[in-house]
Formats: C-alpha cells, structure tokens, sequence
C-alpha cells in the first residue's frame, strides 16, 4: 500500500491545520495565517514532514483555479466592462512602474552589499516581483465582501492584467536569456499564435458555454450538476492554458462568462465545498514553500518590507492617477503589496535560463512568502490605516479633490443619491410588484431577488432590476445591494426562509429598515425576535382596511380613520414582547 502514502501526508496536514486555525481563532488571527503557518511548521524550515512537494503544488493549483472560477461567477461581462479603464491603463502602468523601480532598487542594493548583479538580471527581478498575489488577494477580499467595493474593483482589475501579462514577461524571461536567439519574426510569431489562439478560445467560451450550464441544470440531476460544473471549470483552465495563458485566467473568464446565466448561483453553491477544501491546500503550500535558515530571516523580511512599501505606493499612486480617492488608493495599494504565486513560475524559468543562481532563486521564494504571509493583516488594517493616514494628507491638492468619495449624508436624510439602490424587494409576487410601482412612480432606486427564472427573464425584458437568487444566500443577497440597501421588504410566503433571510440581512446590514410580510399572527414574535423591523399581517391589514373603508362610506374624517387604524395596530403590537419598539 505505499503507492497511498500521500494519504498520511494529507491526513497529517488537515489534522494540524485544523488545530492551528482554532488556536489561531481564540486570537483573532484570519485562518490564511493558520494555513500558511501550517506550511511552515510542516516544511523545510520547520520539521520537515511533508515530501511529496509536487502533488501539494499540483492540489494547490487545483484550489487556485476554483477560488478563480467562483470568483469570476460574481461578476458578468458588464462588470468587466467597467473595469477595462483599471485592466488596461492602470494594469499596463502598474506593470511598468513596478518592473522598473524594483529594478531599479535591486541593481542599487546588490552594489550596496557588495553583490553586484548585472541590469538583465535587476530587470528580471524587478518584472518578476511586479505581479501580486492572485489567489490571497481575491480569497481575503472575498471572504471580507469587499471585492465589490471600489478598492476591491481595482484589486481585481490589475490583477486581470497581471494574469494576462504573465505570457509576454515569459517570452521577455526567454529573451533576456544571454544564449537566447533574438529575432523579430520569432517573436512576433510567438505572440501571433498566443493571441489568435487565445481570442478563438474566448469566442468559444461565449458562444457554447452558457448552452452548456443551461443543459446541465435542466437534467435536475445534482450529480451531474457537480460533474458538469467541474469539467466546465477544469475545461476552460486546460484549454486557456493550451493558449500560453494562465490556468486560472481560464478559469476566471469562464466563470464571468457563466455569471450572465441564470444558471450561475447554482454552479457556485456546487463549486464552493471543493474550493474551500482545495483553495486551503495552496495556503499550506505557500508555507512548505519557505526553505530559509533563521539567520538569514531578518535579510528577508527587510528586503520583503521594502518591495511591500514600493508596490504598495505604485498602486496607490496608479489608482489615483485614474482618479479615485486617497483612501480607496491607499486601501488598493495596501492588497496588492505582496508578491504573487506565478512569481515562482517566473523564478523557476529565469533559474532555468540563467538568469539566476539558486541562492537567488531561494532568496526570491522567501521574500515572496514573507510578503504573502503579512497580506492578510495588511488588508485587514487597511480601512483603519487608511482613514487614520488620509486626513493629515488633506493638504496635498490631489488628495482634496476626493470626487470618487460616496455622498455623505445625514442618516435621516431623504435625499436619493443617484445611482443608489436605495430599497431591497425580496419576492415580486403581486405585493413586489406593487411595491415596486410605487418606487418608480416616486423616483425610488430599488433592486429585487426572486427565486423564480421565469419571473426574472420576463421582467428583465420589461427593464425591470430584478436579479435571480435564493433569499437565505448571502451571495445572492449581496447581488440585490442588500449592503447598502436604506430599507427592504420581504413579500414571500415561506416563515422559514423569512426567518433565515431576516438574519442574514442583518449581518449584511444592520442597519436596513426591514418591512416584513406574515400570514398570521402567529408568525409575527418570531419574525420581531430575528430582526424584522416591521411585520405587516394579511389577515389583520384585511381587517383594518374592511372597517376603514366602513367608516369612509359613514363619512367618518379622515383624520379619525387614520387615528383609529394606528390605535388598532398599536395594540396589536403591544401584544408581542419582542415589538419594534425594543429594537430602537
């Protein structure tokens, strides 16, 4: 049985990740540090248990792929097209303002120590620790729901772009190499049929791969909603790769490409069990990757600080450039400081190439983990730093012209910010949809989560801003701006998802002013007790409104009738312990 020995291996490693992260919880430490901390204490530079290197890196690759995937299902096309100014502009200047101020800072800090390096191989090093971390990056930004916000976007616009860009810094590796054959038309062969095969790949995935997702969910099979969505995701990273590209690009623009699809929330919720599992495994082997002795550690981490302080300017500086606010480039700045996984790939054919010895080449792996390592407090103390840093920048022109800041108004304001979703419909029955009227006919922005597909593509026609979803999802929540949402109304029927959605609104939102639908009064304690601001009952509204319209036709005033249904509705509340009241 030692063709099974990797077994004990995974078994050890779960074990003792599972006992760091809950020792690493009791001190509010993010379980990224436990995994990668794992890796550490399991390696080389730990105890050394772990050996089968390459099937870690090969189930860690696995992780990558599917964190990317899921993450390309939250955004569509559109959104992508929103972000073609950060993929484009700031990718291509944060590429080159990186490559060549490390390079730079590296060619100066080798002479200083009495190591000089040639400029080829100052410029290897520099493009080479110019690309961030995809994977940690997106995973932490994602766990924290803020990859959706303005920092978060521009997080994973340059991050597009540095995945894009890893295959002309591979064809530049090879250049660079002394014994290389430079010729024009080698080149530009090269790129030709990187980039006719990578756009017949892309025409693809658009054209069959919805098709596909609405095959495999309509066979109302789970198994083979499992099946297909693996091998859609697998599928789109092999073929990608077969381009040049990288696997998790791939996998990334598949999943954007499916998020246009009704389809996409159930791929998610199947994908999401593998990724967790997998995505943990890359963490791990970050750690086993550090092969250091701890006498050259403090070399490391001073080198690993001084590239976090370079990247970390250059992107808030490119993030400014394309005009957002201090503090949003500064938070921005702060997520991309570290250096990425696909370093290593460049490490590895530099080494292969010359360009490098392996002290270097080891040299180059601990800086990478070192950065890697700090990133999850880094953007976790962002928000924080940031808002502490940025006023006393207040004098500086550039930083006083804040216009991508958010309008800021007063908490009771009834002003509309345009653009805002200012109420959350969750169902649109004939209560939604009346509901609904009512916004627009008042010039209300709102947003609306139903679980119906044919619902949502018939009023998606209509123009109508209705997203397809399950209310006790939080993603899906999410995707109605349940985040931001001032109010939300709960027109379904179901007491149990009611119950659910109500909670995890309010950890989305606690602050939202929920109005919420009951069949009896029964169900009106409950729905006081998990948060509902405001429980409106069928059969008790009926009531009130049977005896309202009596009155109106005995030519009670209506200032009376008005008095008389408060009266009603008051004491009905006063019947529950756990009323509205005990929530202000």
């Amino acid at each position: 049985m030692h063709e099974f020995d990797f077994l004990g291996e995974l078994v050890l490693i779960g074990a003792l990740a599972v006992a760091i992260i809950l020792v690493f919880q009791r001190l509010k430490i993010p379980p990224v540090i436990g995994l990668i901390f794992t890796g550490i204490l399991l390696g080389p530079s730990g105890i050394a248990a772990v050996y089968d290197q390459k099937l870690i890196s090969t189930l860690a690759e696995l992780g990558v792929i599917l964190l990317l995937f899921t993450i390309g299902l939250e955004f569509s096309l559109d959104d992508l097209k929103k972000l073609k100014k950060i993929v484009l502009v700031g990718g291509i200047v944060q590429i080159l303002l990186t490559g060549l101020a490390i390079s730079f800072f590296s060619y100066w800090f080798m002479l200083v120590i009495d190591r000089g390096i040639s400029f080829t191989a100052a410029a290897f090093l520099g493009f080479t620790f110019s690309v961030s971390s995809t994977a940690i990056c997106l995973k932490i930004l994602t766990d924290r729901d803020e990859l959706a916000l303005p920092h978060g976007r521009i997080a994973l616009g340059i991050l597009i772009f540095q995945d894009i860009a890893i295959v002309p810094l591979m064809i530049g590796i090879d250049l660079l190499n002394p014994e290389a054959t430079r010729s024009f038309v080698i080149l530009a062969d090269k790129v030709g049929i990187i980039v006719l095969f990578a756009a017949g790949i892309f025409i693809g995935f658009r054209l069959l791969m919805p098709r596909m997702v609405r095959l495999i969910a309509s066979l109302h099979a789970r198994e083979v909603l499992v099946i297909g969505a693996l091998v859609i995701c697998f599928g789109a990273a092999y073929l990608t790769s077969l381009a040049g590209l990288s696997l998790a690009l791939g996998s990334f623009v598949a999943g954007m490409i499916i998020a246009s699809t009704d389809e996409s929330h159930q791929i998610s919720v199947t994908i999401d069990p593998f990724r967790e599992a997998f995505s943990s495994i890359f963490f791990i082997s970050v750690g086993l990757l550090l092969d250091v002795k701890m006498i050259n550690l403090p070399f490391f981490v001073s080198i690993a600080l001084l590239v976090l302080l370079v990247k970390g300017l250059i992107v808030a500086a490119v993030s400014l450039f394309l005009g957002n606010s201090l503090r949003v480039s500064m938070m921005a700045g702060m997520a991309l400081a570290q250096i990425g996984e696909f370093s290593f790939v460049l490490a590895e054919t530099g080494l292969k190439n010359n360009l490098i010895n392996q002290e270097v080449f080891q040299a180059m792996l601990a800086v990478s983990v070192v950065t890697m390592i700090v990133t999850p407090a880094m953007i976790a103390a962002a928000p924080r730093f940031a808002d502490q840093v940025v006023p006393a920048l207040g004098f500086i022109p550039l930083v006083s012209r804040d216009s991508s800041a958010p309008p800021v108004r007063p908490p009771d304001s009834t002003i509309i910010c345009a653009g805002e979703i200012h109420a959350a419909i969750i169902g649109f029955g004939l209560n939604g949809q009346n509901v609904a009227a009512v916004l627009h006919a008042t010039n209300i922005s709102y947003a609306v989560l139903e679980i119906d597909r044919d619902m949502v593509k018939t009023m998606k026609k209509k123009g109508e801003p209705i997203y397809y979803g399950d209310c006790t999802d939080k993603k899906a929540l999410i995707r109605a701006g349940i985040d931001h949402a001032r109010a939300v109304v709960l027109g379904i029927s179901d007491a149990t998802a009611i119950g659910k959605s109500i909670r995890m609104i309010r950890e989305i939102n606690n602050k939202a002013f929920i109005i919420v639908r009951a069949r009896t009064l029964d169900d009106v304690a409950d729905l006081y007790k998990v948060g509902a601001d405001v429980v409106v009952t069928e059969k008790f509204e009926t009531s009130i409104q049977i005896f309202s319209l009596l009155l109106n036709h005995f030519t009670v005033e209506p200032e009376l009738i008005l008095e008389q249904q408060e009266i009603i509705r008051r004491e009905c509340e006063q019947i529950f312990t756990n009323a509205p009241a005990s929530r202000k």
